[in-house]
């Protein structure tokens, strides 16, 4: 039985598109247009996912195009189109394990390479990369530096997470997300970069400092590069966007937990010991 999807960009989309122009001065938001339930699967979702780009959804998704659509051609033939013809990037779910996972990153590295695409594609969980063996990896590792491709993981859950310190070693690109914020699939998901970090240390069995300070580097400057933020960081003429704990070193602020003093966002401060101050902004 096939379900038809209704060709227009529903309210939900714009009412996430007015969010972001309301609060581009405190946060930078990306909006994805992403197949959640399947792409090929349901007639119409392409279409809607090109919509919602051309009226400004800056990345186009997609989602296990093996394990959902079965019809990995059909899907990433559709998503690489879009982003050819609009100039968008793209970012590809992928919870497939295994060899599953493996070919699909092989056809994403193809379709890239064939496009021009390098350095405009991610692949977000990428679990399979944990679940395949050195030699394999080794070869999926060659592709994603060839074409530049970005790995994402939010390090969570009891799926295998991606060798990290062996992607970085290599030169792989990364960065680190929340996969939501306290929903029906991550309850214990909250948008705090640090505490990811430490989940993702915990999940990758990190036991020195310089580990944990790579997973910090991925909460928060890898994730900055992935989405071209640009004067990101601490020197001088940066926007000024951070978080102030006390701790002595980068890893004591992962491990530790210590309360979130201040933040501040393009140089204003929003919290200040826990409490708000937008409303007096």
């Amino acid at each position: 039985m096939s379900i038809s999807a209704p060709i227009s960009v529903c309210v939900t989309f714009h009412g996430v598109a007015a969010t972001r122009e309301a609060c581009a001065d405190l946060v930078a938001i990306q909006i994805v247009a992403f197949p959640q339930t399947g792409m090929m699967i349901l007639p119409g979702v392409a279409d809607l996912m090109e919509q919602a780009i051309k009226e400004g959804a800056e990345v186009v998704g997609g989602l296990d195009p093996i394990g959902i659509d079965r019809d990995p051609r059909g899907q990433l033939d559709a998503i690489f189109a879009i982003a050819e013809r609009h100039g968008c990037e793209i970012d590809i779910h992928l919870h497939d394990l295994g060899e599953m996972g493996a070919i699909t990153i092989e056809m994403i590295a193809e379709r890239t390479a064939a496009l021009g695409l390098n350095s405009k594609v991610s692949i977000s969980h990428a679990f399979c990369l944990g679940d395949i063996d050195e030699a394999r990896l080794d070869g999926l590792i060659a592709l994603l530096l060839d074409n530049d491709i970005a790995i994402a993981t939010c390090g969570a859950g009891h799926y295998p997470i991606p060798p990290i310190q062996k992607l970085r070693a290599a030169g792989v690109r990364m960065f680190a997300g929340s996969d939501g914020v306290r929903d029906a699939w991550g309850p214990l998901n909250n948008g705090d970069m640090l505490e990811r970090a430490y989940q993702l240390a915990w999940h990758g069995d990190t036991r020195d400092d310089p580990g944990i300070e790579t997973m910090l580097e991925l909460a928060t400057f890898g994730g900055a590069q992935a989405m071209g933020a640009a004067d990101y960081g601490l020197e001088v003429g940066c926007r000024a966007d951070l978080v102030l704990v006390e701790a002595e070193t980068p890893a004591e602020a992962v491990c530790y937990h210590p309360p979130r003093r201040l933040v501040m966002a393009g140089g204003r401060v929003v919290v200040e010991n826990g409490r708000s101050l937008l409303d007096s902004i």
